[in-house]
């Protein structure tokens, strides 16, 4: 029997963000050359830009769309330069009178497409008709408005797939602070089989974003333990989830009955299509796939399902394009394992992208960041749900009750909208009580506790390399030496991101404390020293009680941080210093945002305002008293 893909296989789709390197290395394969078009980012189309609420039905052209706007109609083939094999023109199109190939007898084949004048994605999801003749999967990097500030998502092509399809590309992985008002460069990487990849893309668009991040919980096999430990949870939010299941074995091998089924759709959850079959589909001739869709169809409908029974999750994840075509024409979405998240409203129902929920510190918390940030659907698989003993740990095909409670923990604290696939379709997604987003009141776990290092030594050396998790970083320095000291943190092995310089004090003999953000992933540390240090990184656990509300004061003398304070938006800054050397200010948030709010020399006395949101902490760097007054802007 045929069933959903292994927690391994899952982790590995999600783990290939670490690839997204590939992308991130156009710049040094490609040069500073720029294509003789200037693009400049206007749209020829004259769509609405509405975003529209799941496919487009009303053009036979698919996979192209007709609304949102166009970004680049691959009619001009000089817009877009190869970078990795090359570029031809293809005329089985899709809309226009051609598209547009990349080739390499490599498993990677790139190219790309410059903005001089900067195109504003700000609020906007982009997606991409594509023709996958030889590709694993599609990176699309967005250089806001450089390779040091910049987006990634990856979505991954079905193996069995060979025709059309429409990929909508959500964000997976963040470097620098992307300015999307300001991109210059789409990168457009494919990833194939080590003897030859080839690519042929039409119809790139963006489409008006949600109001707001966006998830799906879905429970697979209805389990009694989601019965058992969901139900309520997501209750006591007003969320509800999607469960898909077999309609013939409902109540069988531990799963839900018809009676808790019935109780779930009352409150709001969709209970959807997910059939066991001892073929897989893409194997099937489609008029075999379109009837088992029908049927799982039509049974949940007959059950009294109807709304759940809209909505497919496909066998093993395997999908080719006669099955996207039953599906299209079938039911109204279709649920896969993809690798990212996807833009909200999706502009492909039919192929939403799935990730694997157990996996929080393997890049699931850091999607949910992504989708907070930037308005985003990301949808979870989460399977059975099992109590542990200390010390236990979930075996494959499970999740830890406690890895749930937090996996919840964190969605509401990112503030996503927790919505059912009807909502997607349905154009529904406004989310839960609008009332306690504006508040700004935070409850339960903010940041989990990471890692915590101690290092030490009596002149400059570099060290290990460490592992750290995304979020916030402490450290207290000490230092007894003649000359400043100077601590660099530097990504080791696969780990993207610029060396930061951890800011310690300005004086050669001293201690201080500072805090940073980081990405999760290896580094180690470049210390210029010409005596004693000591040197502790910490990851606290971050609790809604640890919040300081404002209005608030708060003062020191030297180099320090403070923190974390609950904001809502805009924070007002009057500041005060009393030194004679270099005092900085800057703001670091628990998404991982940070801002520079000060930079001066001697004595300071002035207002600043920061654009903050959520938890926040201010790190200080003084060779004297400070004030700080925190308010509501």
């Amino acid at each position: 029997m045929t069933r959903g893909l292994s927690r391994r296989q899952l982790v590995a789709a999600l783990g290939v963000t670490s690839t997204a390197t590939v992308a991130g290395c156009l710049d040094a394969l490609s040069g500073d050359e720029s294509p003789e078009a200037d693009s400049n980012g206007d749209s020829d189309s004259n769509g609405t830009g509405d975003g529209g609420n799941g496919d487009d039905t009303s053009t036979d052209s698919w996979p192209a769309i007709d609304h949102g706007e166009l970004l680049s109609d691959f009619e001009s083939a000089d817009e877009w330069v190869a970078v990795t094999g090359e570029t031809e023109t293809v005329s089985d199109a899709p809309t226009g009178s051609q598209a547009l190939a990349v080739e390499s007898d490599g498993d990677q084949a790139a190219m790309r497409i410059e903005f001089p004048r900067g195109i504003d994605l700000d609020g906007w999801d982009t997606s991409l008709a594509i023709r996958a003749d030889a590709v694993d999967q599609v990176h699309l990097e967005f250089m806001a408005p450089s390779r040091g500030d910049h987006l990634t998502s990856i979505r991954h092509v079905p193996d069995d797939y060979e025709g059309w399809l429409r990929l909508d590309f959500g964000y997976i992985q963040k470097h620098g602070e992307p300015d999307l008002s300001d991109v210059r460069r789409l990168n457009v990487v494919a990833v194939g089989p080590e003897d030859g990849t080839r690519l042929v893309a039409d119809d790139l668009r963006k489409t008006e974003a949600a109001d707001n991040g966006k998830a799906i919980l879905s429970f697979y096999d209805g389990h009694a333990s989601h019965y058992e430990h969901a139900l309520d949870r997501l209750d006591e939010h007003d969320w509800a989830g999607a469960v898909p299941v077999d309609p013939d074995q409902i109540g069988s091998g531990g799963r839900m009955d018809l009676v808790q089924l019935d109780e779930l759709h009352e409150r709001g959850w969709d209970i959807c299509g997910y059939p066991s079959v001892s073929t897989p589909l893409p194997e099937m001739p489609e008029d075999r796939q379109r009837q088992v869709v029908a049927n799982v169809r039509d049974t949940l409908a007959d059950l009294g399902f109807e709304d759940g029974s809209r909505h497919f999750y496909t066998p093993a994840d395997r999908m080719d394009d006669s099955l996207q075509t039953v599906l299209r024409e079938e039911v109204e979405s279709a649920v896969l394992a993809s690798g990212s998240p996807t833009g909200a409203p999706p502009t492909n129902t039919h192929m939403l992208s799935q990730i694997w929920g157990p996996d929080l510190h393997g890049g699931v918390r850091r999607a949910i960041n992504l989708c907070d940030q930037y308005n985003q659907l990301v949808v979870l698989r989460i399977p059975r749900i099992v109590e542990l003993e200390d010390d236990e740990e979930a075996s494959g095909n499970s999740m830890s009750l406690e890895d749930f409670e937090e996996l919840l923990d964190h969605i509401e604290h990112r503030g996503l909208d927790v919505v059912t696939p009807s909502d997607v379709v349905d154009g529904t997604m406004a989310g839960g009580d609008e009332s306690d987003a504006e508040s700004g009141d935070q409850q339960g776990i903010i940041l989990d506790a990471g890692e915590h290092h101690s290092f030490g030594g009596i002149e400059s050396n570099t060290t290990d390399t460490f592992a750290l998790e995304e979020g916030i970083v402490t450290a207290d320095v000490s230092h007894d030496g003649d000359t400043d000291l100077t601590i660099e943190l530097v990504p080791a092995g696969d780990t993207n991101g610029d060396d930061r310089v951890i800011p310690t004090t300005n004086t050669a003999t001293r201690s201080g404390e500072s805090i940073i953000t980081v990405e999760e992933g290896t580094y180690r540390l470049e210390v210029d020293a010409d005596g004693a240090w000591s040197l502790d990184l910490d990851q606290p656990e971050v609790h809604s009680d640890d919040l300081t509300a404002l209005p608030a004061d708060v003062s020191g003398s030297g180099s320090s941080y403070v923190g974390p304070f609950d904001t809502d938006g805009n924070v007002s800054l009057d500041v005060t210093h009393e030194g004679d050397d270099l005092f900085m200010v800057g703001g670091y948030g628990a998404d991982g945002r940070s801002e520079q709010l000060i930079h001066q020399h001697g004595a300071f006395d002035s207002s600043r305002s920061y654009s903050a949101g959520g938890a926040v902490w201010l790190n200080v760097e003084a060779d004297g008293d400070w004030t700080i007054a925190l308010s509501d802007s």
